[in-house]
């Protein structure tokens, strides 16, 4: 039975990333999954990568980069071995990384839909000798990040990250087997940025699953699968959570409208839906947050 790790067991949750060179290790020999994407990068000597009864040898140069709950192995194949292990959270990133390149690309080793293009960098990418370079100058940089003791905001580990996705992705996609999966991620990720921006002018009607994904041409199935990915969680969520946004600005800016006519303004004909979704997602009713925000 594969085992489940996470970021605690490196006591790095607050932080949402780990790094460091490793020899060996014994944990990474049993088939394990975990809550995290991991990247590794071999410095010299061979690692076998395995998923199931296959395996794949890394030499130093490779790397690979697995997304959460993907089932795999590592071991070591001789005492010259070593790796960077880097594991990190998407929990690591500013909200603006969810529109960039790299970010599309993180995403799209978790997809499973038939539509998706799903890169085959869970096991092996061959880098160049110029990405190779980057790569681990990048990796050195995380781990004197990792030292340094200074706040979040302020930390260059999710601009590093970044680079480093970009650099497999580049490696992935210079392959000609792989080219036209860069043009059919491109064109799958444009139609659920306009899933997202179509449902962001229209969360006030009466939005389904599947008349969003049919006036996209998706199946439902899909749709539901992928959205939640793209957007951070499913439709009737997403759609909730803009609605209750927009009854906090207006609870803040109009103290003279009702209760009733607020959430009625912002999609709900059923009152007692409004405030029980305005509980749930703020955590306070919507006469206590007027109250508390002096409206």
């Amino acid at each position: 039975m594969a085992e489940f790790i996470t970021l605690s067991h490196f006591g790095a949750a607050a932080r949402h990333y780990h790094i460091y060179r490793i020899k060996a290790s014994a944990l990474s020999h049993q088939p394990h999954y975990h809550n995290y994407y991991q990247i590794c990068f071999v410095v010299s000597g061979e690692i076998l990568h395995g998923q199931g009864e296959g395996a794949v040898t890394l030499s130093a140069g490779d790397a690979f980069i697995v997304p959460p709950g993907f089932v795999h192995s590592l071991h070591f194949g001789n005492v010259f071995a070593e790796v960077y292990s880097f594991a990190f959270e998407e929990a690591l990133f500013s909200p603006g990384f969810s529109g960039t390149g790299a970010f599309r690309f993180m995403k799209s080793l978790r997809g499973e839909a038939t539509e998706v293009a799903a890169p085959d960098v869970r096991l092996r990418v061959v880098l160049n000798d110029t990405q190779r370079k980057s790569m681990r100058a990048l990796l050195d940089t995380l781990i004197r990040q990792q030292g340094d003791d200074c706040p979040r905001e302020l930390s260059a580990a999710p601009g590093i990250t970044e680079a480093i996705l970009y650099l497999l992705a580049q490696s992935y996609y210079s392959q000609p087997q792989n080219a036209e999966g860069l043009d059919r991620l491109m064109s799958y990720n444009n139609t659920l940025q306009q899933c997202i921006s179509f449902v962001d002018a229209h969360y006030r009607e009466s939005l389904t699953p599947e008349g969003v994904a049919l006036r996209f041409g998706l199946s439902r199935s899909s749709f539901c699968m992928v959205f939640p990915r793209f957007a951070g969680m499913p439709l009737r969520q997403y759609v909730a959570t803009k609605r209750v946004e927009e009854a906090q600005m207006l609870i803040r800016t109009h103290p003279e409208r009702s209760l009733a006519a607020i959430g009625a303004a912002v999609g709900y004909a059923d009152a007692a839906t409004f405030y029980r979704n305005f509980l749930r997602i703020t955590g306070v009713s919507p006469a206590k947050y007027r109250e508390l925000n002096g409206a």
